[in-house]
């Protein structure tokens, strides 16, 4: 457990109490926030959000037991563990400290080693409980795409090609036409799901790794450019490229392609009829150091601050419609900031509703 990335709260009214207690917690490592009172705890917890509080129950006007009670009525502060610090052993004390939301009790005064220990036990209690919702939110995710997203683009392909089965004699060559158009756009819908599930699923099991070298990633944007022509003109949006035709970047050349895939693609969903998108890449310096900045820009619908916040997480279940009613996961962008994150970039996006979205992400420049 890398002790340096925890933060606790240390509540009581004494602040010699505060002054032994924040010692030890940062000589071993950790850092702290203080309190000396419940109320100020309850501000503090409005503006941050710590790992563990150490909460004293013997405190004026509010009291240990009842702090830990408005701490637990608040959703968002909820899950934070608490360790009571009394020197009350009596069982009618340790009753309270449990039927109010605490987790565990160290008696005053306390053993250094075995507070240090409790304590331990809980982050990791916690970050542990934290994974495991993550994995179960994953697994919900996936089942729901399974379930739901591949199975209605199979069941348009199937229907239509049931259509000109049956009715082959009868179906003017425009309506034709129509047809296989629509199970053209849902195999490649299709494929498209499938080949971030494979992905994604891979990146489950630990077993897809970045391989870095160093490639032109003008040619990779012209040729997923090209690739999207089709989708593109379906709707009659135009491509503008703005980039040079020899930027070098050093990243895996099939993550990176697979993120402009989805950005690309995404762009196209949320898009109206004759709209644009603007693809330009440049070099910047971000932190003293270069690196390639690549902008994939819409002026679709966009996107509200809430839905904003939803991106890239998967214990979300973003899922939405483009202009044509075109089904997003939101699993491509989960794996775009994947890759982006495994390639040593970063991946951000700027929007508002009825104006667009820009998805703008940074890669190291050829070493």
């Amino acid at each position: 457990m890398d002790k340096n990335t925890y933060t606790i709260l240390i509540v009581d009214d004494n602040s010699n109490n505060l002054k032994v207690l924040a010692g030890v917690l940062k000589i071993a490592g950790y850092d702290f926030r203080m309190a000396k009172s419940g109320q100020q705890a309850l501000n503090i917890l409005e503006k941050t959000s710590p790992d563990l509080i150490l909460l004293d129950i013997q405190m004026p006007e509010m009291d240990g037991f009842e702090t830990c009670l408005k701490i637990k009525e608040n959703g968002n502060m909820a899950k934070i563990p608490i360790i009571f610090l009394t020197a009350n052993t009596d069982a009618e004390s340790v009753n309270r400290a449990f039927k109010s939301g605490g987790v565990d009790f160290v008696t005053k005064p306390f053993n250094t080693d075995e507070l240090l220990a409790r304590i331990k036990t809980h982050i990791t209690l916690k970050t542990q409980s934290e994974e495991l919702v993550k994995q179960n939110a994953a697994k919900d995710k996936f089942f729901s795409i399974i379930s739901h997203d591949l199975k209605n683009p199979l069941a348009n392909i199937i229907g239509f090609a049931e259509l000109i089965k049956d009715s082959s004699n009868e179906i003017n060559p425009e309506k034709l036409e129509l047809f296989i158009g629509y199970i053209h756009n849902s195999a490649l819908f299709t494929l498209e799901i499938l080949e971030d599930l494979l992905d994604w699923a891979r990146i489950q099991r630990g077993s897809l790794k970045s391989v870095k070298n160093n490639f032109n990633l003008s040619n990779l944007l012209f040729t997923n450019i090209e690739g999207h022509i089709p989708q593109a003109l379906a709707k009659s949006i135009y491509f503008e490229s703005n980039f040079d035709k020899n930027i070098f970047i050093n990243a895996d050349e099939k993550m990176i392609t697979a993120v402009v895939r989805n950005l690309i693609s995404n762009a196209i969903k949320f898009t109206p009829d004759g709209g644009e998108i603007v693809i330009s890449s440049k070099e910047i310096v971000v932190n003293h150091k270069k690196v390639i900045e690549t902008q994939i820009c819409d002026n679709g619908i966009g996107m509200s601050y809430e839905e904003l916040n939803k991106l890239f997480k998967i214990e979300h279940n973003f899922i939405s419609k483009g202009t044509n009613n075109e089904r997003g996961t939101g699993l491509g962008l989960i794996l775009s900031k994947e890759f982006i994150t495994q390639n040593d970039g970063n991946i951000r996006v700027e929007s508002e509703l009825t104006l667009g979205s820009r998805f703008i992400f940074n890669l190291k420049i050829t070493n």
